[in-house]
């Protein structure tokens, strides 16, 4: 293989246009995003593939898959663009300054994250912080695509890109009014309460179908040989609780979602751990995720440690 020209060097705005379009899965998005033509993003991608003498990616239905070498690229782009943006601000002198996005469903910022953006927002002043909400299927696609620098989910299954690093663990609750009729006959055990026909008589009331939650409520029933009786389908834990709370179904929730007020207002029997109701709640990074100060400060915040810049 004949050598390079020793003067040719690595396009970055071809670079950029093939970030861009592995991120989005389309070059008609990249384009978006970039405010050039898809010919022009596609012409550039060619020319990076020449340098590079590889394919990057491929195209079946109009949908944009990178090659294992585009991969390796991808990696080596988001690595690389982080670390320019760093270094243009430490040449700026604002070494302790830039901006780190976190997304997250609205349980995490509302109970988890209050603490850590305190003490965040207190230590680095002068970075601009933004939480993002996000379902956890949004939040681990915004972090696979670099768009938010973590994500704070439950634990489920990830893309090849992320890592997951739990944090906290909370059980799950069963969630009644005050005065129901299941929880009437003294201190009742999950045994007690799990049969067919008090599945059947009260119903559920979850969180979106797609969400974690219900899939493993569904999934813990499904071992018992019950099954999944719904009544309707919420956005929000916060919405469960509080149609519960007007006697409009019983509910199962992450004890994350739980607070002091709430067991007074309503009755709420631990689910144990046989069932498999626990939720864990971590952080999801980019493997190949270049650290910034202001990110290496954050992640003991929530849990993780040992970890280096990439």
């Amino acid at each position: 293989m004949a050598e390079k020209d020793s003067y040719r060097v690595l396009d970055l705005k071809a670079l950029r246009c093939f970030w861009a379009t592995a991120k989005h899965g389309s070059l008609t998005r990249a384009g978006i995003e970039l405010g050039i033509s898809e010919p022009a993003i596609s012409k550039r991608i060619k020319a990076l593939e020449g340098y590079l003498r590889t394919k990057l990616y491929e195209s079946r239905g109009g949908r944009v898959s990178p090659t294992p070498s585009g991969q390796r690229v991808m990696s080596m782009a988001v690595e690389l663009f982080d670390k320019l943006e760093e270094f243009e601000r430490t040449l700026a002198g604002q070494e302790a300054a830039g901006s780190v996005v976190i997304a997250a469903e609205d349980p995490v910022q509302l109970y988890l994250l209050p603490e850590v953006v305190e003490r965040f927002t207190r230590e680095y002043p002068r970075v601009s912080l933004s939480l993002i909400s996000r379902t956890a299927a949004q939040t681990v696609e915004l972090v696979r695509r670099n768009e938010a620098d973590l994500g704070l989910v439950p634990e489920f299954s990830l893309p090849y890109e992320l890592v997951f690093y739990p944090w906290r663990t909370f059980p799950a609750y069963l969630l009644c009014p005050i005065g129901h009729p299941l929880l009437q006959r003294g201190r009742a055990t999950m045994r007690d309460l799990l049969n067919h026909a008090n599945v059947m008589k009260y119903p559920l009331i979850v969180r979106e179908i797609e969400a974690p939650e219900p899939q493993r409520i569904q999934e813990a029933l499904r071992r018992e040989g019950l099954p999944f009786n719904i009544a309707f389908a919420v956005g929000t834990m916060e919405t469960v609780k509080q149609y519960v709370a007007r006697g409009l179904g019983i509910g199962v929730v992450s004890g994350i979602c739980l607070t002091e007020k709430d067991h007074r207002e309503l009755q709420a029997v631990e689910i144990p751990k046989e069932f498999q109701g626990e939720s864990t709640y971590g952080v999801v990074l980019r493997k190949d995720k270049y650290l910034t100060a202001a990110l290496r400060g954050l992640l003991p915040m929530v849990g993780v440690g040992g970890i280096s810049a990439a």
